[in-house]
């Protein structure tokens, strides 16, 4: 490796505190991994052969105990625990499993499979792990007890391999939390030569990504705008009235004086023990904001998505398109110079698109 682990790794503040409480969650869970094996396990009245309940099998001679509730991300953590335990080798482990140590947002499920990087030419398998053969310098970082890929490195490696909104996401979530900088983040691409596979992609993403974005259906709003070719949308555009602020609207497009809005779960999600009071009050709130908003002599409509319409291509196009949002040939979007990369764009529009050409010959 090209960086010890133990040299300094050179973060902001926010990074700084972001790792200091990865580090505790990943430690705690390395503590619910027994390397061992079933026979000793059954010495101490633990049975995984009889089904107890808090035993679970992860690998040959690893087990976790009280894991049954864990999030996919975290069993993923809990595997790599058990992967470096079973080696004497260090291990920096990448991409989907680096992601889930830092905590990165993902629209689309991640491998459930353990990944760490090694040289071109090793060989080798594992069940359930993926071996990521890099010649690009790796460096590591220790969080919490497992060495990773840094921050930039694991964010680039993402949009290099994920899906565009995926990627853009992810690239979101680090400007908007000051985790990173674009410029670190164009600087870490930098570092992989020119053809290399999702190097383009990755590229995209980060010129696409804003800072201004406040959840992963916001960012897969605007990556499904893009690949519509739609124009882009003002974000969190705040409005006032003689009332005083009414709020920040996710989208705001001022020539058609539309409000878009995306309704994720979360602006919804209340203790299981409320008791339905904070629910009725928030719903309340936001049909007095919505009135308030219709009201402005800037809105002239509200369109409102959720996840089940953002999702699919093609359908939030069919939303917007209803409120008079329409194609333009050129939507003002900060994209790199150069081609884009044929995989940022879904199939059906490259097929419409090619229709469309031949229509115009």
């Amino acid at each position: 490796m090209s960086v010890a682990p133990n040299e300094p790794y050179p973060v902001s503040k926010a990074l700084e505190s972001h790792m200091r409480a990865r580090a505790e969650h990943v430690a705690g869970l390395g503590a619910l991994v027994r390397s061992t094996s079933a026979r000793r396990l059954t010495a101490f009245g633990l049975s995984p052969v009889d089904g107890t309940p808090s035993i679970t099998k992860l690998r040959r001679n690893a087990y976790g105990t009280a894991i049954g509730d864990l999030s996919a991300e975290d069993l993923l953590i809990i595997m790599a625990w058990a992967v470096r335990d079973a080696t004497d080798h260090e291990l920096v482990f990448s991409n989907d499993t680096s992601c889930a140590v830092w905590q990165l947002p993902s629209i689309g499920a991640r491998s459930r499979r353990v990944e760490y990087v090694v040289r071109p030419g090793t060989r080798g398998r594992t069940p359930n792990v993926r071996r990521r053969r890099t010649s690009l310098p790796t460096e590591a970082v220790d969080i919490g007890g497992l060495l990773v890929t840094p921050y930039e490195r694991t964010v680039v490696d993402d949009a290099r391999h994920a899906l565009l909104e995926s990627g853009v996401s992810v690239c979101d979530d680090a400007l908007h939390r000051s985790l990173t900088s674009r410029e670190a983040l164009l600087g870490e691409l930098a570092k992989v030569p020119r053809g290399r596979r999702g190097r383009r992609m990755a590229q995209l993403a980060i010129h696409l990504a804003d800072e201004r974005a406040e959840s992963p259906l916001e960012s897969l709003s605007r990556t499904r705008m893009f690949q519509c070719g739609l124009p882009m949308p003002e974000l969190q555009k705040k409005f006032f009235d003689g009332a005083g602020f009414i709020g920040r609207t996710d989208f705001y497009w001022p020539a058609l004086g539309l409000v878009g809005e995306s309704d994720g779960d979360l602006k919804y999600t209340f203790p299981e023990d409320d008791s339905g009071e904070s629910a009725v009050d928030a719903l309340l709130q936001e049909k007095k904001r919505e009135q308030r908003l219709r009201r402005h002599h800037e809105v002239e409509d509200i369109a409102r998505w959720d996840w089940s319409e953002g999702l699919p291509h093609g359908a939030l196009h069919g939303v917007l398109g209803a409120h008079g949002v329409r194609p333009v040939l050129d939507g003002g979007w900060p994209v790199p110079d150069g081609p884009l990369p044929p995989r940022a764009f879904p199939a059906e529009r490259l097929r419409q698109t090619s229709r469309g050409s031949e229509n115009h010959r």
